[in-house]
């Protein structure tokens, strides 16, 4: 890697995150009604939005009364009078389809090592009728209720959670921190219903969540790029997702401004059931891979590594050629370097569940995607351009 790449690897490493509160999009990023955030690069047109974020967006819009059907829901946002912009652009990382609007609650994970960064992520949903799998139905909607509703105030002050033990003591029984994170997640359970008094509706719920670390873990994961993030001339990844179309990235170096995106293959692993067709990658989850975790550590997850065969050893391969360095507290390498894959390295892969294209069976299997190289060509293009241009640097935008 680079200097300035080396500089912006230095700050991330130095990052603690730490979910501090939880409060809702309003009043954390001042989401505004008409809004609605998804995962991945932007969207050229409403036309473009895949099924499965046009199925999410509608039954947010029924959750928040802002329609009465499922039709003028969608009307809604293909007509653009409601705007979906992407998550990352707001410091919020969200699952799979699921989109975040003004009254859902967040997860707020803030760098406890002095950079400021703050990162955010919806509360996780669970297993069952869940926005994240690109679904609509009056049950998803009774789910949003239950979480924000009773979930997410209940959380509002359960006070400071240190994540990365979690995420260290996980991963030495078998979570890679992304496609499995049961023992994550019962560890992080116990935490909160411990915190919550053991019994009620909302310890019923979390005990039944397993899940429920991912969210919070993507979070911190964003949370440790920002910290790295607005470097001049770095090429370390600091934000990564698909939107069901497109990949997209960003880079240190691009000092917070536009996306390097590509169209991108759907995940390709075992099926869940018959084989139906598959969306494209879709999730900013793959900020917890591009960090090092996932798909980038699958030889601490044995079974879930014998469950994607070839393709996780290639995987596992990859991650001393893209990884930057090594972590002081986690014992592995982190940080993908962009310019690596330009270099020869191999194309960076993401641990991820594949959704029906269609929108109506929800989760149909799980398996690797791929970064489209040319997001990385493109992106590092523009870390270069802005280089030579002699661009003063963009406002911070980790806090």
């Amino acid at each position: 890697m680079n200097d300035a790449t080396a500089r912006a690897v230095e700050r991330m490493l130095a990052a603690d995150p730490m979910w501090t509160e939880t409060g809702t999009a309003g009043e954390r990023i001042g989401l505004d009604r008409h809004t609605l955030l998804h995962a991945g690069p932007p969207f050229a047109d409403p036309a473009e939005i895949c099924p499965p974020i046009l199925n999410a967006a509608a039954a947010t819009l029924l959750f928040e009364g802002m329609a009465d059907s499922v039709e003028e829901a969608r009307a809604m946002v293909r007509s653009g009078a409601v705007t979906l912009r992407p998550a990352q652009d707001f410091g919020v990382v969200t699952p799979l389809a699921a989109v975040v609007s003004r009254s859902m609650w967040l997860h707020v994970v803030v760098d406890a090592g002095g950079s400021g960064a703050r990162a955010y992520s919806p509360l996780n949903e669970g297993g069952g009728p869940a926005l994240r799998f690109g679904i609509v139905s009056g049950a998803v909607v009774e789910r949003l209720r239950l979480l924000h509703g009773a979930v997410g105030p209940a959380l509002a002050g359960i006070g400071p959670v240190e994540l990365r033990g979690i995420a260290c003591e996980a991963m030495e029984q078998g979570d890679e921190l992304h496609g499995r994170v049961g023992v994550a997640s019962a560890l992080l359970t116990e935490t909160l219903v411990s915190r919550l008094g053991g019994t009620g509706a909302v310890c019923a719920f979390l005990k039944e969540a397993g899940q429920f670390f991912l969210n919070p873990w993507m979070a911190a994961c964003k949370a440790v790029m920002l910290a790295g993030d607005g470097v001049p001339g770095a090429a370390l990844v600091t934000a990564a997702g698909g939107n069901g179309v497109r990949f997209g990235l960003r880079l240190s170096g691009m000092m917070g401004e536009g996306w390097a995106s590509a169209p991108v293959a759907a995940p390709q692993g075992p099926d869940i059931g018959a084989p139906r067709p598959r969306l494209p990658a879709i999730g900013d989850s793959a900020v917890i891979d591009a960090l090092g975790f996932g798909a980038l550590a699958l030889d601490a997850a044995p079974l879930l590594r014998a469950e994607l065969g070839a393709a996780a050893e290639t995987a596992i391969a990859a991650a001393d050629r893209l990884l930057c360095a090594d972590h002081p507290a986690h014992g592995r390498r982190v940080g993908l370097d962009a310019r690596a894959v330009l270099l020869g390295g191999p194309v960076p892969p993401v641990c991820l569940a594949a959704l029906h294209a269609a929108g109506e069976d929800g989760i149909v299997g799980r398996g690797l995607a791929w970064h489209p190289p040319s997001c990385h060509a493109e992106a590092v293009a523009a870390v270069d351009a802005r280089s030579r241009a002699g661009f003063p640097d963009a406002p911070d935008r980790r806090a």
